[in-house]
């Protein structure tokens, strides 16, 4: 391979961890969890989290952003970690008072973005991270550039 061609590799690569520089990582126990979910709940739960929206996740107020059956989705509000803003979005069992929270990330405002793909990027980011959060019991972080 010539030069050239490894350069424009070298560029190509750069700019695609540029574009997409999103992380997710995996925090401790969810607060508040609920237990021993019933497979009609955990389906309920995979529903509402398929219908969650980017201009949802970024409300500045908080509020139910998706509902399912059993379950609801909410921005529970906005928090400040190290400087850097974050919506805390958490799966909840409805009717139920204390252990309702089956699934939770925290998602930050500097993954915001007025461009489709990116927010399309930032959607599937958070829903994968909810469902890995209702499949093990974590919390988890969406951050970084979209």
């Amino acid at each position: 391979m010539n030069l050239k061609k490894i350069f424009f590799l070298l560029i190509v690569i750069s700019l695609i961890s540029i574009t997409y520089g999103l992380s997710v990582e995996k925090e401790g126990d969810i607060p508040n969890r609920a237990t021993n979910l019933s497979s009609r709940q955990k389906k309920d739960a995979s529903e509402a989290i398929a219908q969650l929206e980017y201009s949802k996740i970024f409300y500045n107020s908080a509020g139910t952003i998706a509902n399912h059956g059993s379950i609801r989705i909410d921005m529970q509000g906005i928090f400040t970690h190290f400087g850097t803003r974050y919506h805390n979005i958490q799966a909840q069992i409805n009717g139920i008072k204390g252990s309702s929270t089956v699934a939770h990330v925290s998602v930050s405002e500097e993954s915001m973005s007025t461009k489709t793909s990116e927010q399309k990027h930032v959607v599937r980011k958070v829903r994968n991270a909810l469902l890995e959060s209702l499949k093990s019991g974590k919390s988890y972080r969406v951050k970084g550039k979209a």
